[in-house]
Parts: structure tokens; sequence; C-alpha cells
């Protein structure tokens, strides 16, 4: 036993500190694979998708400012043409950015799988030398402490000799610790990847919901034609009647349902006016987030609690198995809301109808207001103080209105009827904290394009 041994494990511990820094050969071999994308690339593509957004984004705000401009001006058929007009050229620039919001996330996607590669690749590396390292410093141990004080020539290369053995015992626990982090790394780029996946779907069921939005406006615009013949004469003959201009506006309405019954478009006006002026939210915006509500879930009426709400958390656990723990916690929570709230309302279970399983995410929300059954909970005691029943119902359309209401009321400056107040209300009500998220913007946009509509049938 003498200090070249010494020497010689230094020199292989670096050589595999260097794997840990540079891993030369993962970087070769990423680049011979052909089919993976360049991470440069990536980001350049994104940044062009990002800038073609931004460009998009502005001419929708130019277009929300014509509509408001529009809404400004005496009521005429030009005027209400126009604002149709508007409406529907904003709606395809919104199909257009979600249409890129999906090219983003298919951009990040194949981003974090390169780098998951990579990570693989690096993990596997470094074991691999770890474990060499490990067989050579075990055979380094079978030396004993007397063994390697007799080989040594002084007392000095003694202490040098057993120095160096614990530095390099050190250098392999960290390394261990380093290779650890890694492996966590690579669970936090998985678990990253599933939330892209989920976005993305997202994103295509809004660009659907866009689609469906586009094809109604233009109906409305060709409806309100059709009943005036395109005359101005008519039109104000039917504004001075007092006369609906668009009964399909209205009829949009009865697709929501409330335990199996369909809602009255008059009821859900009086409810809206009520509810409205007790909180002094708008009613016109508390009918925009119905419709859209009704809408999203045309399901309002047909799932259960068993399949499209637990089940789905139960299924959605296995899929993204990262987040398995989450969802099995997500499936418990509003179980256990959904009978308590049932149960004090001496309800059946099996009979209560929830939102449908959709595309992306789960079912389960309840009634008008489509609430979930744990964000029922939060918000039924201050339900009660403005309707007066013990325990509120969530199919219940005057509680559901001051759910909604009570909900939207906590941003600042909906109360008055701040137009961008009202559009963060709307988007948190569905994104909550992440109602910027990609995907998500369109829902406040779709709330207070028909918000617009119906203040008009309120007048």
């Amino acid at each position: 036993m003498n200090s070249h041994k010494t020497v010689l494990l230094c020199g292989l511990f670096i050589l595999l500190l260097l794997s840990f820094v540079f891993s030369a050969r993962i970087v070769k071999s990423i680049e011979e694979e052909k089919e993976k994308i360049n991470v440069e690339e990536v980001n350049n593509k994104r940044e062009e998708l990002r800038d073609e957004i931004k460009k998009v984004e502005d001419e929708i705000s130019k277009y929300n400012a014509e509509v408001k401009a529009q809404q400004g001006k005496a009521r005429t058929l030009k005027r209400e043409i126009a604002i149709y007009d508007n409406n529907i050229y904003k709606n395809n620039l919104e199909v257009k950015e979600t249409k890129l919001a999906v090219k983003e996330a298919d951009l990040e996607m194949e981003e974090i799988k390169v780098k998951i590669e990579e990570g693989k690749e690096s993990v596997k590396e470094n074991k691999k030398n770890l474990k060499n390292l490990f067989k050579l410093l075990y055979s380094y141990e079978q030396s004993s402490i007397l063994e390697v004080l007799m080989t040594e020539d002084s007392l000095s290369d003694f202490f040098n000799e057993v120095d160096a053995m614990e530095s390099i015992k050190d250098d392999v626990f960290q390394a261990i610790v380093d290779l650890k982090n890694q492996e966590e790394e690579l669970i936090f780029k998985n678990q990253e990847l599933e939330e892209h996946q989920e976005e993305k779907s997202q994103l295509i069921q809004m660009r659907s919901h866009q689609n469906e939005s586009l094809s109604e406006l233009k109906i409305q615009k060709n409806e309100l034609l059709d009943i005036t013949k395109g005359e101005e004469k008519q039109f104000q003959q039917l504004l001075a009647e007092n006369k609906n201009i668009l009964p399909s506006l209205r009829a949009q309405l009865y697709d929501l349902q409330s335990l199996g019954q369909k809602i009255e478009a008059d009821d859900a006006f009086s409810a809206a006016k009520q509810i409205g002026a007790t909180l002094g939210v708008r009613p016109a915006f508390l009918l925009g987030i119905l419709k859209v509500e009704s809408n999203l879930g045309k399901n309002t009426g047909s799932g259960n609690w068993e399949d499209d709400m637990f089940g789905c958390y139960m299924r959605l656990s296995k899929i993204y198995s990262l987040r398995e723990a989450h969802y099995i916690k997500r499936a418990e929570t509003e179980k256990n809301a959904f009978f308590s709230i049932v149960n004090r309302l001496n309800l059946d279970p099996m009979s209560v109808r929830v939102s449908k399983e959709p595309t992306y995410g789960c079912g389960g929300a309840m009634g008008p207001a489509q609430f979930i059954p744990s964000t029922w909970l939060a918000y039924e005691s201050r339900v009660s103080s403005v309707t007066g029943h013990y325990p509120p119902n969530p199919w219940n359309l005057t509680d559901a209105m001051a759910a909604m209401a009570v909900k939207v009321s906590d941003i600042p400056g909906v109360i008055g009827g701040d137009y961008n107040s009202e559009y963060e209300a709307a988007g948190r009500y569905i994104g909550g904290r992440n109602w910027r998220k990609k995907g998500l913007f369109f829902y406040p946009n779709k709330v207070m394009l028909y918000a617009n509509l119906y203040e008009e049938e309120l007048k």
C-alpha cells in the first residue's frame, strides 16, 4: 500500500466530478438524436410565438375599446350591427390567439422532454461512475490502519494517507447528495410536463368553446337583421314597443338546469336584478357569468358525483402518477363536501345532478353558479346572510346567484361596475389566483361580451 494508490483514487474522483458538471457524453448523445429539438431553437420559436400572441392581444384590446365606444352611442340598428361585427372579429382573434398558445405549449413540452432526457442520461452516467468509485474505495478500505502505517516511509506520510482517505469519503458522500438532487429535479420536470399536458388539453377545450361562441354571435347578428328586415325604422319600432329583439339570447339561458328543471329566462333576469341590487354587482355581469357557466357545462344537469367527480379524480391519480397523492386527497375532499351539502338539504346524492366530466379536469360543479362542493362550503355562510336561506341550496337560482355575486364582489371595483375589475373577477371565477394562465383568458372575454349584450336587454 503506498501513496500512488491515493493519487490514483483522487484522479478517478476528479473525473467523476467532471462527469457531473459537463456530462460530455450526454451532450453528444443528444446531438446525435436528430429527432430532438435544439433547446436554443425552441426558445427562439417560443419568443416568436410570444411576439405574435402579443400582437393579437393588442388587436383584441383595440376591438374591445371599439365595442365600448359603440355602446356609448345611441341605440340604432347600425350601431348594433357594428357591435356584433367587432365582437365577431375579436372572437376570431381569440381563436387565433388560442391556436398560438397551443403551439407555445407544445414547444414548452418539447423543451421539458429534452431536459428530462438529459437528466436521465446524466443520472445514469453518474450512477455508473459512483458505482465504480465505491468498488475502488471498498478495496482501498480493506487495508487496515496498521498495514498503511507499516507501508509508509514516515509518520507524516501515514497521516497524509489517512486524511486523503477521509477526504475522499466526504467527497463520495457529497456526490451521493448531488445525485439525489438530480433525481429530485427529474421528478420535478416530469411533474412540470404533466401540468403542461393538462394546460394544453384545457387550451384545446377552450378553443372549442370559442368556436361555439363565434357561431352564436353570427346567428344573433343574422337574427337581428332578419327581425328588423335590415331597416332602422323597424328596429326603432321594436325598441319603442319594448319587445325582446333577440329571442335566442334569452333562450340560451334555458341550457341551464337546476335539479333537472329548466330555468326560465325571466327568473334569471329577476334573480340577477334582486341580488345585484342587494350587493351592488351589475346584474348584466352576473347574467354574463351565468350564460358562460351554462355553456361550459352544458353538463350542469347530466353528471353524477360518483363518476364525474370522485371517480374522475381517482382516474387522474393513475394517469398523473407523480401527483397521485394530490388527486386522491382532492377526491376525498370534494366527496366529503358534497355529502355535507346534500345531507343537510335532505337530497338523494345519487339523484342530484352535477357537471359532467369535461375533456380536461373533473366535473362535480353544482347548480347554476357551478361551484364545486368545497368552494360552496367556503361561501355558504355569506350566501345565507344575503338570501336568508339556512342552509343555502346551490341548485336554487337565488342562492346560486348570491354565491356568484359574493364571490366576484371580493374584487375591488366590481361593486360599482368597473370594467377591468369585472374582467379580473370573471377570470378569477374560473382560475382563482392562476386566472392569467394560458387557457383561461377566453373565459373573462366571453363573460364580458355577454354581459354587454345582456346590459341592452335589461335597459
